[in-house]
């Protein structure tokens, strides 16, 4: 699935492209100025509006909704030995198993059962977990959705800025045509930059946060079941509902 969606995303960029790029080259298309104008721009606006440690902390976040996410059935795998262990009451056997689960919401679970919290304690920290991390995704998408609302704006100022420059300097066509190049490419940035860029990466952000979300959600319910030493199978049904949400197909391992 992953390979048919890189192929339409190719020849649709391709298609794209060749439209732009048709009789004028590249060269035509890249103007610094105008780049110069609404990237300098937008970037002035951005730091004054957010701390850097959030603009960093989006820049990462960008490029983690591009790795692969985490496969329930993994999750669902190291759940259900978290439970075996748990239903024997082999505390080591929980802190040496902690040791080889890679998601840290689940090791915060893992943590709270050794420390022997309620299922009222435990959903109440993981839940403060959870909003923290959603919360650090919506910062983010805040910032994407800044600079899509700037980079249009400023190309709007572009082309202002280079029509006046041009209606000063009305000697000949030889002065006019830069300017004008300037004041087109400004607009053509800012909306490209908008909605081709910007906006995608927060609709890709909030699609990771939904399913993080899900994912989450996946992890209380296992650590709540586990405390309650339900069954093995019982908490599986209870995570492959998730499923849904984290991913197409219902995760089972049991079978397996």
């Amino acid at each position: 699935m992953n390979a048919i969606l890189v192929l339409i995303f190719v020849i649709a960029l391709s298609l794209f492209s060749s439209t732009v790029f048709r009789d004028i080259g590249l060269a035509m298309v890249f103007n610094p100025d105008a780049l110069m104008i609404v990237g300098g721009g937008t970037i002035v606006a951005v730091f004054l509006g957010f701390p850097f440690k959030r603009l960093k902390k989006t820049f990462f976040d960008i490029i983690d909704s591009f790795r692969p996410k985490r496969d329930l059935r993994e999750t669902t795998k190291d759940i259900l030995e978290v439970a075996k262990i748990y239903r024997r009451a082999d505390i080591r056997g929980l802190e040496r198993k902690m040791k080889y689960v890679k998601d840290d919401f689940l090791k915060m679970g893992i943590n709270l059962l050794i420390n022997n919290q309620t299922n009222e304690e435990i959903r109440a920290i993981m839940e403060r977990g959870m909003a923290a991390r959603i919360m650090d995704y919506n910062f983010s998408q805040n910032v994407l959705k800044a600079i899509a609302r700037l980079t249009p704006s400023f190309g709007l100022a572009g082309t202002v800025i280079s029509l006046i420059k041009m209606f000063q300097n009305m000697q000949s066509i030889d002065s006019i045509a830069p300017q004008m190049a300037v004041a087109m490419m400004s607009t053509f940035y800012g909306v490209i930059i908008s909605n081709l860029l910007m906006l995608p990466l927060c609709a890709k952000l909030e699609e990771r946060s939904i399913q993080s979300e899900a994912e989450m959600y996946s992890m209380i319910e296992g650590i709540e079941a586990i405390n309650n030493k339900d069954h093995p199978l019982s908490i599986e049904d209870k995570i492959s509902g998730y499923s849904i949400t984290w991913d197409l197909s219902p995760a089972r391992i049991s079978g397996a």
